[in-house]
């Protein structure tokens, strides 16, 4: 109980809350363990549950009718899935897979709610989190009109933000990601990317050791 209250306090959503609000939380919630390669929900599902990613990392992946996939984005540590739930009852527009082992915190529209009501900065701080939701999915809408190189540049620097561990003069992305999901979640052909990628390399912009992507601070 201790660590998930101070897993729940570190996180921008739940920050300000007071410590018996967390602890009925803590208490009423699920925790949920996926292994590798396993879903936390499908596509066209119907839920009621808000996730909380504690650990791990999952990726978005959206499946067209003619079997194409598109990743539309990957959750880490602190990032909530499902909040949509807490408007209106719809199908989830994806499917959610574990990149690697994940430990994922359940709550119920319920419980959310009860803290709304509670406290009605609470979904203030859940309309921002929407809203920045909103604009990051508008600005990949645009990454569509720009180059391959231009879009998978755009993707690494992103990532790097989010998952970026520091190395001298570069930054380690801190994600086993493969050419084939770069490609999917940058809407393009494994080729084309491989062929950015190769470009990237060539200009010391972007390399690649054991595994993990390292984005130059200062290529030349």
């Amino acid at each position: 109980m201790k660590r998930c209250l101070i897993c729940l306090e570190e996180l921008d959503l739940f920050r300000g809350l007071e410590k018996e609000q967390i602890t009925n939380l803590c208490q009423c919630t699920n925790k949920k363990r996926l292994s590798k390669g396993h879903y936390l929900f499908y596509q066209g599902d119907i839920t009621s549950t808000i996730f909380l990613v504690k650990s791990g990392k999952l990726k978005l992946v959206q499946s067209a009718e003619d079997g194409h996939e598109t990743i539309l984005d990957i959750c880490g540590p602190g990032e909530v899935l499902g909040e949509l739930s807490l408007y209106q009852e719809q199908k989830e527009c994806s499917s959610a897979l574990a990149m690697e082992e994940a430990c994922i915190c359940c709550f119920s529209k319920m419980q959310f709610e009860m803290l709304i009501k509670k406290d009605p900065s609470f979904a203030l701080r859940i309309i921002d989190y929407l809203g920045q939701k909103r604009y990051a999915n508008m600005n990949s809408d645009k990454e569509t009109r720009r180059t391959v190189k231009e879009r998978l540049l755009g993707l690494f620097y992103n990532l790097a933000n989010q998952y970026g561990k520091k190395l001298p003069n570069a930054t380690m992305i801190d994600l086993i990601i493969t050419q084939q999901e770069l490609a999917d979640m940058i809407g393009s052909s494994r080729v084309m990317v491989i062929q950015a990628l190769n470009e990237l390399k060539e200009a010391k912009i972007v390399d690649r050791t054991n595994r993990y992507y390292i984005l130059k601070d200062d290529p030349l």
